[in-house]
């Protein structure tokens, strides 16, 4: 199917598709959508992208924001629970909602798939939930969620699912340094929803993370048979009451994150640093002669590292040298709040002089420091017991020009503890 529509500036919206579809049982019906919006550009104030909502038998569902731009790309939402009968499905161009300079969206393709109960997948779709834009980010196409995925796992006769999200970036909260510093994106990563179920699936818990990253039990409502939520805070943290213009319903994905850092669903899915970068652009937040605070490199002048550890009273680092150069690049920026002070896997980067290349780096050190204050090696005379155990070095790679994750350096490392103030190899060429 391809539908281009062109639509005048005082429209307000103009129907794009309708597609009609039949279910014999109750069902969670999935779209794809493959679609464009010509001249739009996530990097770009007042042409980021055209808005599509989405009417399910003339009833609003949700809205697709088009971030993508004029790139043709599948966006995966979840229409929600649907009865048995013939339903229609209709693609409107949000006029309102999109971005002054958007004037047509082209549509690609349009897939509907139905799940219906005893399908492995049904459980965690159907008990995902759909999101209400935070009311502040309506118009600026800020902090719009990007990709929702959940994590199974036992809790004694209970199954625990939870649902967790990648947004754009977060408009408060953590300064942008300090995020590529601890975190290794710009990118904002919040658990959102938590059950726990029983073995006739049976839902006996609800939580959701709260305003100050708490946890509380889910009283709100359901919408097409889903938990809603409203982003409620600068930080993307929601809460089960309240609504607003646009609601989203991203069909969620399973991950396994035993082995891995939250951010490995941003290198299986690399245009998320591609829109990352785009946001950036567009908020004034790159500057090559930034040295911290709101500002940082362009993102494909850091080298991104995937470790584990574990901290007692301490606070890991890494510092790299290139060939041919004397200095010293280190992730903390010489800031000892920007070291790493959580155990478990983790992100972090190091930002490099313009034109880096992989082959140039001759060796990388993990520091390890006391977490309180990196300059004390004693305590009223005696040594400080803070120690780092560095676990492992899944990876350290740089984007390329494209904002994908490249090939890693070749770095294989044993367990290794780190006293306070010790620094170890990890990598030399």
């Amino acid at each position: 199917m391809c539908a281009l529509v062109m639509l005048s500036q005082a429209a307000s919206g103009q129907k794009l598709s309708e597609k009609i579809f039949r279910l014999k049982a109750q069902s969670e019906v999935l779209l794809e959508l493959t679609a464009s919006a010509p001249g739009t550009s996530w990097a770009e104030s007042g042409s980021e992208a055209a808005v599509a909502s989405l009417f399910v038998d003339d009833r609003y569902n949700q809205d697709i924001i088009l971030f993508a731009g004029s790139q043709s790309f599948t966006y995966k939402v979840m229409l929600g629970q649907t009865a048995p009968g013939e339903h229609a499905l209709r693609i409107d161009f949000n006029r309102k909602q999109s971005a002054r300079t958007a004037s047509s969206i082209r549509i690609r393709y349009v897939k509907l798939s139905f799940i219906e109960p005893g399908n492995a997948e049904y459980q965690a779709l159907s008990l995902a939930p759909v999101l209400y834009a935070r009311p502040n980010t309506i118009g600026r196409f800020s902090d719009i969620p990007l990709v929702m995925w959940y994590e199974t796992e036992r809790d004694g006769a209970l199954t625990k699912i939870r649902y967790s999200v990648i947004f754009t970036n977060e408009d408060g909260g953590t300064e942008t340094s300090a995020l590529m510093a601890r975190w290794g994106r710009t990118t904002d990563i919040e658990w959102v929803y938590e059950v726990k179920v029983d073995g006739r699936g049976k839902v006996v818990a609800a939580t959701f993370q709260s305003v100050g990253h708490g946890t509380r039990e889910f009283q709100g409502k359901e919408e097409n048979g889903h938990p809603a939520l409203i982003v409620a805070s600068d930080n993307n943290n929601v809460s089960d009451h309240g609504e607003s213009e646009m609601r989203f319903a991203l069909r969620p994905i399973p991950f396994d994150l035993s082995h891995n850092s939250r951010e490995e669903i941003m290198d299986r899915h690399p245009w998320i640093y591609r829109l990352m970068a785009a946001e950036l652009i567009r908020e004034g937040k790159i500057s090559e002669a930034s040295t911290g605070g709101n500002q940082i490199a362009d993102p494909r002048r850091y080298l991104y590292f995937e470790a584990e550890s574990e901290q007692h009273g301490s606070a890991i680092s890494f510092a790299v040298k290139l060939r041919g150069d004397q200095t010293w690049y280190t992730s903390d920026l010489g800031i000892s709040r920007y070291r790493i002070d959580r155990s478990g896997y983790f992100r972090t980067t190091v930002r490099l002089p313009a034109g880096t290349r992989l082959s140039q780096i001759e060796r990388v050190e993990a520091r390890c420091d006391a977490a309180d204050n990196p300059q004390r090696s004693r305590k009223n005379g005696t040594p400080t017991t803070s120690d780092c155990k560095l676990e492992a070095v899944n990876k350290v790679f740089m984007l390329d020009e494209s904002y994908r994750p490249t090939a890693s350096l070749p770095i294989h490392i044993k367990p290794r503890d780190l006293r306070f103030g010790e620094a170890i190899v990890t990598y030399a060429h």
